[in-house]
């Protein structure tokens, strides 16, 4: 899971053609030969401060496939080299998720819901951005009223036929992806967004990989989900 602010010396309009033109396309270019099993990133036109400019799902088999891919070979260290011209870090930056009920309580890690596999190629996916609204939560409480919020949903997910949540908080934001089967946002998670201050909800559009990936334009809040041909090896047991 990746949050990515751009430069201070980059406005939108270069910022998302880089992205447009470069990164995004770019990432499942650059990973499918080392295991990347999906990619759906999205932005936010205009984003209040403190809120991330880009957001991505960098989906990989397991963790281990992960830290192998970004710093064992050649082609994933190149790949993150690259992200120093455009992404200020801090406070960019990825991690990989851990299922909520294995967190101890004070965890600033992201999380997923339910103890399953899916795979994000397929169905839909939805994304929830925005700053916390209560400015007097500390971190801790914001992330623990989120856990909270999302733990008491789960019967009306699973009744909506949502089949993962992932979501990464921070002290001052939080981003929930909801992966279903249904193209309308789901309308169980109202605890989840009365959290935040005006989020905004994206569903991922689909955008097929034939030869190269494309390159998308993107002049306002959007959120895509990257179609490609996997790298047999990782997969086939």
């Amino acid at each position: 899971m990746f949050c990515g602010f751009n430069r201070p010396e980059l406005n939108e309009s270069q910022f998302f053609t880089q992205l447009g033109q470069t990164f995004m396309p770019g990432t499942p270019y650059m990973l499918q030969p080392l295991g990347l099993a999906a990619y759906l990133p999205g932005v936010v036109s205009n984003p209040p401060a403190g809120l991330p400019h880009e957001f991505a799902l960098i989906c990989y088999p397991s963790p281990a496939a992960w830290r192998h891919a970004s710093s064992e070979t050649l082609r994933g260290r190149v790949y993150t080299q690259t992200h120093g011209g455009v992404y200020a870090s801090p406070p960019s930056g990825a991690s990989f998720p851990i299922l909520m009920d294995e967190l101890p309580p004070t965890a600033v890690d992201p999380f997923f819901l339910f103890p399953t596999d899916i795979d994000w190629q397929y169905g839909v996916t939805h994304v929830l951005i925005g700053l916390k609204k209560d400015a007097t939560q500390t971190g801790s409480q914001f992330r623990a009223a989120l856990r909270a919020a999302l733990a008491g949903l789960v019967p009306r997910l699973k009744q909506g036929r949502v089949d993962q949540v992932v979501a990464m908080a921070r002290d001052d934001f939080a981003i929930v992806w909801f992966h279903g089967e249904s193209a309308e946002f789901p309308d169980q998670i109202d605890p989840v967004s009365q959290l935040l201050d005006h989020p905004q909800s994206l569903l991922h559009e689909r955008v097929i990989c034939q030869d190269e990936p494309p390159t998308v334009t993107i002049n306002r809040s959007q959120a895509f989900n990257f179609i490609f041909v996997r790298e047999p090896r990782f997969f086939l047991q």
